[in-house]
């Protein structure tokens, strides 16, 4: 996405984002609820992700060092405190993380 790489240039590291629209529940054990998520400052993450060469490296070369384990890069980036721009993304924007998803790909691609 173009946008995501003119905000990078801009701040170093942007996303593709759209902000939560589902209720979002915290529980501790996975069975009952604790609280209800104030949303409205929830965003979900997408792709692409952009950066500037020498940030990630930064990032990634930090989250390396401590052995942590990061869901996506932009994590790395919040590890060295870059800021990373937030920009919002069409709907869709699906990604395959678990085997369901393959359906709904497919039936996009049809």
């Amino acid at each position: 996405m173009a946008a995501t790489i003119a905000a990078a240039r801009e701040t170093g590291a942007a996303v593709a984002a759209q902000p939560v629209t589902d209720t979002i529940k915290e529980t501790a054990d996975g069975k009952i609820v604790l609280r209800t998520v104030d949303r409205s400052k929830l965003w979900s993450v997408q792709t692409p992700q952009t950066f500037r060469v020498e940030v990630i490296r930064r990032a990634i070369s930090a989250a390396r060092e401590k052995n942590l384990i990061l869901t996506d890069d932009a994590a790395a980036c919040e590890l060295i405190g870059q800021p990373v721009r937030l920009v919002a993304s069409a709907t869709p924007n699906p990604k395959v993380t678990v085997p369901g998803d393959l359906q709904f790909v497919e039936s996009l691609v049809r």
